[in-house]
């Protein structure tokens, strides 16, 4: 659970209103809404009545809801003191990803800064909710390097946006594929295909749902998850159909293992850009050698 969820409910519960809640955490509402869905996934129950006006608490909210201040107030006291006992570093560089980036594309952002800074360490965090808290945690010096997809409804807000700065790394394909034995499932346009989706609350999902759409007929779904790595290992054991990064999967493609389903139509391919977020004002030399550097990439 992420805490950020904790504190959009309290907000919402505060204003019984999204727009003002979205406003109070400088989110926009769609991604307001899609935590608190998250949240009530997680839990398992409804927490708020959204017939009402203003939107209320049920009676599982309201019993969840002196948890939830507990809980923040705990962490609030334990952030504060560890704090105070970590020493300054300026040889660790705190990175924050969509969990699917921290598998496939992570690990050659960070070979690429290793070749000109070898001293530097690296923490990589790794989120599958999506990006939209994080933006704070740059301006609050939390984290030092925010790397995600780049799409309209994924953009810090306003009265930040001019706090941060941003650099394309590159750009990623999700292509649909299959394993080679269910290949002969795509060819009859008759079989419906077992589908491996990502989970409504993920970012992925946002990415690729406008093409999975386009042949939605086809599919069955039979398995959904937040990790793409785990999507990956069942289209290996031959489960289903998923949209993957081209780039988790270029080994296999190349040995068959794994068949790029309608290879013809590009509008079943999903490409993203990839970039990379930071403090404009984060001065230390370290932080600038590495941000001139991916902008040279």
């Amino acid at each position: 659970m992420d805490s950020k969820w904790l504190e959009d409910f309290l907000a919402l519960s505060q204003h019984g209103n999204y727009s003002l809640a979205a406003a109070e955490r400088h989110i926009t509402q769609p991604a307001l809404s899609r935590r608190i869905k998250a949240l009530e996934t997680l839990l398992g129950v409804p927490l708020f009545d959204r017939t009402t006006t203003p939107v209320t608490l049920t009676r599982y909210g309201e019993r969840f809801e002196p948890y939830a201040r507990h809980v923040l107030g705990t962490l609030t006291e334990a952030r504060h003191e560890l704090s105070a006992m970590a020493p300054a570093t300026d040889n660790t560089l705190v990175m924050v990803s969509l969990h699917t980036l921290s598998v496939n594309v992570l690990p050659d952002m960070i070979s690429y800064l290793h070749q000109s800074e070898p001293q530097l360490n690296f923490t990589v965090n790794a989120s599958i909710q999506g990006i939209d808290n994080h933006f704070n945690a740059l301006i609050d010096r939390q984290i030092d390097l925010l790397v995600t997809y780049d799409l309209p409804s994924s953009q810090p807000g306003l009265e930040i946006a001019g706090k941060l700065k941003r650099s394309l790394w590159r750009y990623e394909r999700f292509i649909p594929v299959i394993s080679s034995r269910l290949a002969g499932l795509v060819d009859d346009p008759e079989a419906l295909i077992p589908w491996l989706c990502y989970s409504d609350y993920t970012f992925v999902r946002r990415i690729i749902e406008p093409a999975e759409q386009r042949v939605r007929g086809r599919l069955k779904k039979v398995f959904d998850t937040g990790l793409s790595e785990t999507i990956r290992e069942m289209v290996l054991r031959h489960t289903g159909l998923a949209w993957l990064p081209e780039s988790m999967i270029a080994e296999e493609l190349v040995n068959h293992q794994i068949i790029h389903c309608w290879p013809q139509n590009s509008a079943l391919i999903c490409e993203i850009p990839v970039v990379v977020w930071a403090n404009l004002d984060d001065q230390r030399a370290v932080m600038r050698r590495c941000w001139d550097k991916l902008l040279r990439f």
